[in-house]
């Protein structure tokens, strides 16, 4: 178990500036919708800027985020070969993103030789991802809310995440009011605290220990 939750998902050390000329650049607003779960696909995005939620339907209706992609993220891969989405994407704030289409992808292989393995990598590690929401069951409460607060530190590359405890419900499968409660017995032991919709971590290294 701890070789995976050790993996931090970072996306391999390219420079992106090549590839860009490839790419459409495009923006979206604060929750925009940048493609939905069943739609068929035919590209793939790169996150220049901004936060984006991947989240999938519940069958209650309700959603589940299996991950946040920050700048210099892949997502959508999944479809580039015109299959369905099997997750919906979200923009979390302004975001700037360049999409490639099925063509594009052709001429970077084509042009760019060292693009394909990362491109593959990059897949590799969504899968990963998948695998690990399975093994993450066998989590207490309270190392869930650990581990997934620690990963969107990472993602937000900041202590002050921007997410309330309905995301992390959503995150984690856990009802509202058990987030709550740890969250409570976590803000009472000086571990966060909580401002204005943000949680913001005081003592990453002790909620590090709740995990591991």
């Amino acid at each position: 178990m701890s070789m995976i939750l050790n993996n931090k998902h970072q996306e391999q050390n390219v420079s992106w500036q090549p590839y860009l000329k490839y790419g459409e650049r495009q923006f979206k607003k604060q929750k925009a919708v940048i493609y939905s779960q069943g739609e068929i696909g035919s590209g793939f995005y790169y996150l220049h800027s901004g936060l984006v939620k991947i989240v999938t339907a519940k069958p209650d209706g309700s959603q589940k985020i299996l991950d946040m992609h920050g700048e210099g993220k892949l997502f959508g891969e999944q479809a580039i070969d015109e299959l369905a989405y099997f997750s919906s994407a979200i923009a979390v704030e302004n975001t700037v993103l360049y999409y490639f289409s099925k063509a594009a992808f052709r001429e970077m292989v084509q042009a760019c030789p060292d693009f394909l393995p990362f491109f593959v990598d990059s897949i590799v590690q969504k899968m990963r991802i998948l695998s690990e929401d399975i093994l993450l069951k066998a989590f207490t409460a309270e190392q869930y809310i650990a581990y997934s607060l620690s990963k969107f530190r990472k993602t937000y590359r900041s202590d002050k995440i921007s997410m309330t405890q309905q995301d992390i419900a959503n995150c984690t499968g856990l009802t509202r009011i058990t987030v709550y409660k740890v969250l409570k017995k976590w803000k009472e032991s000086n571990l966060i605290d909580i401002q204005n919709r943000m949680i913001v971590i005081k003592e990453q290294e002790k909620l590090s220990r709740i995990y591991h």
